[in-house]
């Protein structure tokens, strides 16, 4: 039991690493593509830079916000993908994207600033942002799914 629930924590780790490491490259990327778009230079060194820096920087506020995302979208995920089996990889993506879409409106709330993560002031922003996320709760629906019995049962 307590092994079991230790590979699950460690999943659910693994996947809001991997949901705020995404997530992190996409707002970066698309924050110097927004420079770009009003003639700022942007070279491949500058873009490595601030890719890095954004690592350090952005990612710790962010892995808070996905994991406080995904600890209530995932159980959601998990009665539903009980429900709907052959779905499940898809309900736990659109769990995680739903998840931090929500999370981003109550972030946007009750900061003071307009908008808290300036690629999701855009749809197509936002869309990649909860994709990110939606990977990473996939991830983890695909790590923790359950075993499939096979064979021929014979006595019981």
């Amino acid at each position: 039991m307590l092994l079991s629930l230790l590979r699950v924590l460690l999943f659910f780790l693994f996947a809001v690493i991997v949901a705020t490491v995404l997530g992190t490259l996409v707002q970066t990327q698309l924050n110097l593509a927004a420079l770009q778009m009003i003639g700022v230079e942007v070279g491949l060194a500058d873009r490595l830079t601030t890719t890095w820096r954004d690592l350090l920087g952005f990612t710790p506020i962010f892995v808070a916000l996905v994991a406080a995302s995904l600890l209530c979208a995932l159980p959601v995920a998990e009665l539903l993908g009980r429900v709907f089996k052959p779905w499940r990889g898809v309900i736990y993506a659109l769990a995680g994207a739903v998840g931090i879409k929500v999370a981003f409106d109550v972030a946007d709330y009750l900061l003071p600033m307009p908008t808290f993560i300036a690629a999701t002031r855009g749809l197509g922003g936002l869309l990649l942002m909860m994709v990110a996320v939606g990977v990473g709760s996939w991830l983890f629906g695909r790590l923790t799914r359950p075993v499939k019995k096979r064979g021929l049962r014979v006595l019981g």
